[in-house]
């Protein structure tokens, strides 16, 4: 029961905080979610670069990585969700 109080209480925080969103911080918002993102598809790229190299475009998740390049492949999709999650929410905010 706490648990679903303190998830409620700051569910409640985060959508008051991104609906009153306007100017500058929401600039600064939008810029952070597109960083973000960046990250993640950059560090998706250098995941899979062994792959591109054998001229294997088309591998689909962790399996066809080396060993070494798949915690880079976790973080970068972790990073691009939580991107996108970010500019999901800036479309609560007033324009």
């Amino acid at each position: 029961m706490l648990t679903i109080a303190l998830v409620s209480i700051g569910a409640t925080w985060v959508l008051d905080f991104f609906m009153r969103l306007t100017g500058t911080p929401w600039i600064y918002c939008y810029f952070m979610g597109i960083g973000v993102a960046a990250l993640g598809v950059g560090l998706l790229f250098y995941a899979k670069l062994p792959l591109y190299r054998q001229r294997r475009f088309f591998a689909f998740g962790p399996r066809a990585l080396p060993e070494q390049r798949r915690p880079f492949y976790r973080w970068g999709y972790t990073c691009v969700l939580l991107g996108v999650l970010l500019l999901a929410c800036l479309l609560l905010s007033r324009h």
